[in-house]
Parts: C-alpha cells; structure tokens; sequence
C-alpha cells in the first residue's frame, strides 16, 4: 500500500513539473492578445473621387414658347421628331393680328394716295409761282419806268409772295404727307412681324425631346414673358449628366476633372465624362438657389459625357434613335486627384486619437501650460473639459516581432475608397492593424499585445 502511494505521489510530482515547464516555455497559460487583422504597407496608385448622383440631360435644350396667344391651328411635329432650323412646327390662330396687318396695309395705301396727290398740286403751285414771279418782274421794271402806278406793281408783287408762299406749303404737306407714309409702313411692317408670331419655327436642328400640346388647344402669349410651353428641341448628340455635389466635396472639383458615369438604365457600364461647368450659387435640397439652415447646401455641377464611350449604343439604321433620354438616373465618380506609386495602407488602419489613449497605461502627457489654464478656468464648473486639436494625433498601430503593436503617429494625404495615402510615419512593408475598426479607433493602447488572424475569423461566434 506505501509502495503504491508512493507511485501516486511520484507520478503528480511529474505531472506538476512537466506543467511548470510547459508554462514557463509557453506551450499552455499563455496570454491570448486582443484578435486583429493586419495589412502590409504598399506602394499603388490612389485616385481621390468625389461621388455624386443627379439626372441626364442634352447639353442644349431649348423650350418653345408663343409670343401671341390663341388657338393652335397647325401642329406639324410629334414627340421624338427631327427637325431642322426654320422649319415650321405649328401655327396659332390669332385673327387680330391679321386685322391689324389689313388695317395697315390699307393706311399704307391711303398715304401713298395722298403723296400723289400733294405732288400733283404742288406741281400746279409752282407753274403759278413762275408765273407769277415773271409778272413780277415785268411791273417791277415797268413800275422803274413810270409806266404803270404803283397800285398796280403793289398787286403784281402780292400775286408772287401769295404764289410763293403756296408753293412752299405744298412742299411742306408733301414732306409731312411722306412722312406719314413711312409711319404707315413701319406700322406695316410691325403688323406683319406680329401676324409672323403666329408662325412658330425652329431655333435650331435637333430633335423635339418634349411636346406638352395638341393640335386645337389654346395656348398663352406674349412678346414681353414666356407663355405657354408648347415643346422642347434639344440636341441629342451632345449629352451632360447633371449632379449635385455638396459643399464639404466641391472646392475639390475642377472644370476638365475626369468622371466615370453610371447610368440606371444600363447596369455595369461606366460612361467617360468630363466636368464642364461648376455652379457659383449653391442649391437646397428642392432644387431651388434658396437655401435655409437645415437644407443640405449643394452646387451643381455639369459633366459632358464622351461620344466615344457609348459609340456602339448608336444604331445607323436609326439615326434619331439615342441611348439615353433626358431625366435618366446617373451616378458619377469625379476623379479629383491621383498619385501614382505612393505609399498606402487600408482606411480603417488610420484614426484619430487623443494622445493619452495611446499611451502605455500608467503613462501620461504632461499638460501644456494653456490646458492648465484652460482647466484652472473651468475648475468650479460643470462643463465638460474641451480637448485641444493640438492634442490629437493621426495614428497607426504597427505590428512589433513580440506581437504588440506600436502606436506610430503618420501624415496623410488623398484617399480613395479603400486606401489613404501616407507621405510620413511609415515604410513600405511595415505591417499596419487594420480591423476590427472599433479596436483600431478605440481599444489598442502602446505596447498592447495581439493576436494576427485572418479577417474572416475576427466576427466569428463561438459555438
């Protein structure tokens, strides 16, 4: 019985020893670190985009309107036509203004009436005029030679003034008479600008993108505001997705800034495009250049999609047939800026800490003298202490060979979906903490240790 306890004692004695060593080199007890990801630092290419969403349009639309109201008469057009400039699209029937043009056509002629007549008399006052100026002349020198009294020069010489003073009458009338012709005309002509109003034709080639009319409808008009919208012309074979950008992303933007363009209508295919016009006046979130404090500020911005990228959606059997139609939903991806072959690591390896948050615990940053002033201000009162920018940092946490991890402090620059840019702090290979986020942002401290699995393993639950 004392041998076998002896055995049993000798045995445990064995296992405790085998256990102490296990533990002591580490094969059991070992301290499991906090689980994480890592990625390599690398050099690759960052494109900075700015993404925005908004609505196709052609570039150049134009809306037809009538300068004169009435009812239509002619509608030549329909929806989806081409057309060329100066063709007739339709005609409203507005019979005052064919009244005002007979009505002036007539005063025309009753002026013109009157010039022939004026000038017919004023022929006859100067044959009286000579006349009488030569019968003038005659008494004047016979009058000199005493031959006949002066009564009778005095009436020879008021015949002449009266004559002349007939003729020079007339001439006025003719002069006053042709200028009522040319009022006449100009009322004319005024007359038919306006019955021309009723012609609608149009402004440029393209093709009729909206029709809001029928033929017999009243529409609405004036030469001083637009009327009544009848229809649209635009040129299709230029196109321009307009976006609207918000004010945190536009100072970004730049007129000839690549864009890559998705439209609804055609999944998984990106269009070219190049940014044409920026907005100066900024847009509510209805649209409108009114903006108040809780709108969300926008500009538009116009991008012009290139022929090229979508030449194969072009039939040339059908010539007014266009892939995209005006008011189809579009995203765009505005590339801002590039840098090629710089260094890198993953978005979520990057945060902002505060400088205590990353120490070693039990180590702190001495306070600088105007946060020690700042907190002997707010001593007393209820205020939540205010932390300085000056006392935060853009961190990484790089992984050491004894598996903890080094907070090293980093300078950024432009970012893509995936990656940013770091021009300071790191090298190429170092290999950087990249999930899970909330213990990036939050948990690791300097000198913490961890344990490296793949991504995939960091959420899975234990069964």
């Amino acid at each position: 019985m004392n041998k076998k306890l002896i055995w049993i004692i000798s045995g445990i004695v064995v296992v405790v020893v085998a256990l102490l060593i296990l533990k002591k080199t580490g094969v059991i007890g070992k301290e499991e670190g906090t689980k994480v990801s890592i990625e390599k630092v690398v050099q690759k290419d960052i494109i900075e985009v700015v993404t925005a969403s908004g609505k196709v349009y052609p570039e150049i639309e134009v809306k037809i309107s009538p300068d004169v109201s009435g009812e239509i008469m002619q509608l030549n057009v329909k929806e989806g036509d081409s057309v060329t400039k100066g063709q007739l699209l339709a005609t409203v029937y507005a019979d005052i203004y064919a009244t005002q043009r007979d009505q002036a056509a007539a005063g025309v002629a009753q002026q013109m009436a009157q010039v022939e007549n004026v000038t017919a008399s004023l022929a006859s006052f100067k044959a009286r005029m000579d006349q009488a100026e030569r019968q003038y002349q005659r008494q004047k020198q016979l009058y000199a030679e005493k031959v006949i009294s002066k009564l009778e020069f005095e009436q020879a010489e008021n015949t002449y003034l009266t004559a002349k003073a007939d003729y020079s009458a007339a001439t006025q009338s003719i002069r006053s008479v042709q200028a009522s012709v040319a009022s006449a005309k100009a009322s004319l002509q005024t007359a038919n600008k306006n019955l021309g109003r009723t012609s609608l034709v149009a402004p440029m080639t393209g093709i009729v993108s909206l029709l809001n009319v029928k033929k017999g409808e009243r529409v609405v008009g004036n030469s001083m505001m637009a009327g009544t919208e009848m229809m649209r012309i635009a040129d299709m074979r230029v196109i321009e997705v307009r976006v609207d950008v918000g004010e945190n992303d536009i100072p970004k933007v730049s007129i000839g800034d690549t864009a890559l363009i998705e439209v609804d209508a055609y999944n998984n295919r990106k269009f070219k495009g190049v940014v044409t016009q920026i907005s100066s006046t900024s847009r509510g979130t209805g649209g409108t250049t009114i903006t108040s404090s809780n709108d969300v500020t926008n500009y538009e911005v116009r991008i012009r999609l290139d022929p090229s990228s979508y030449v194969d959606l072009l039939s040339p059997n059908k010539p007014n047939s266009f892939p995209f139609r005006p008011g189809m939903s579009a995203n765009a991806d505005i590339q801002t800026n590039r840098h090629s072959n710089v260094l890198s690591v993953p978005i979520n390896a990057v945060t902002t800490r505060d400088r205590s948050d990353t120490l070693p615990v039990g180590k702190t940053v001495k306070a600088s003298k105007k946060d020690e002033k700042a907190s002997e201000n707010n001593a007393g009162g209820n205020d939540a202490p205010v932390k300085n920018l000056d006392d935060m940092d853009e961190v990484v946490f790089v992984l050491q060979k004894d598996k903890t991890v080094k907070r090293v402090k980093v300078k950024t620059a432009i970012q893509d979906i995936n990656y940013i840019e770091i021009t300071e702090g790191l090298k190429a290979g170092d290999e950087v903490v990249v999930g899970p986020y909330s213990i990036v942002s939050k948990t690791l401290r300097e000198g913490m240790k961890v344990t490296v699995v793949p991504k995939e393993q960091l959420f899975e639950v234990k069964k």
